[in-house]
């Protein structure tokens, strides 16, 4: 039996296309700290990609450590997530900010990009 929380390689977008496809056409969702886009797929699972570049947040050690809190909050979460694929991008602000700070601003941006990104109900 696999853990639920595991975080696999089919989890994560590997392909540029991927990439490109949600960033064209998916939905934002961001503040000063982040920016999530979402976009659904086909696969009836989650998966998570990250753009965290040198020049918003600094050298390897603050980038890494963006990229541990961000695929954290997506492993926990991922059993409850629809099937969407998310595109996480670090800002200027995420540079220097506390866990606690980011963790809270990733797990609502999150929540706001599912709904975005999620088809509205049918009517009745």
């Amino acid at each position: 039996m696999t853990h639920p929380f595991r975080f696999r390689p089919c989890h994560r977008i590997h392909s540029g296309g991927d990439f490109d496809r949600v960033y064209r056409n998916g939905r934002r969702a961001g503040d000063g700290l982040f920016a999530v886009n979402a976009l659904q797929n086909q696969l009836g699972y989650a998966r998570l990609g990250m753009s965290v570049s040198y020049r918003t947040v600094g050298n390897a050690v603050c980038r890494n450590r963006i990229r541990r809190l961000i695929r954290e909050v997506f492993r926990l979460s991922h059993a409850t997530l629809p099937a969407l694929d998310f595109v996480v991008t670090s800002r200027p602000g995420a540079r220097g900010v506390e866990r606690p700070a980011m963790l809270a601003s990733l797990e609502r941006l999150f929540a706001d990009a599912i709904r975005r990104a999620s088809p509205p109900a049918p009517r009745t």
